[in-house]
């Protein structure tokens, strides 16, 4: 869940750093400076989601799997951003929820087997 929703995220901040995309993606909040530094955002939470992916205990299946919700995640901004890019905005409030409900049973599973 987690790994799904840093990818989905990540995936969004990289295609609203682009200066084509960015209008479309972040509406009445596309300003320079914020569009400068989303590419790297966008980079880290990729980055994270595979070291997220990494480091379980079944990491060569979370690899797999990562590699299968990449082109997934990116289908998903990319139709969206073709069709109708408030999709593409509306999915970023699942995407957290994903990665917060992902680290909160993670922690909580962490405190059960304490």
């Amino acid at each position: 869940m987690i790994v799904a929703g840093l990818l989905y995220l990540g995936l969004f901040a990289l295609a609203a750093g682009m200066s084509r995309h960015a209008p479309a993606l972040l509406g009445s909040w596309h300003a320079p400076h914020r569009v400068a530094r989303l590419p790297r955002v966008g980079w880290a939470l990729i980055l994270t989601s595979l070291a997220a992916a990494l480091i379980t205990p079944d990491w060569s299946r979370a690899l797999v799997a990562w590699f299968g919700l990449a082109p997934l995640a990116a289908g998903i901004v990319l139709l969206s951003l073709t069709f109708a890019p408030r999709l593409a905005r509306m999915g970023l409030v699942p995407a957290i929820a994903l990665a917060i409900v992902g680290l909160a049973t993670t922690f909580a599973g962490a405190d059960a087997a304490a």
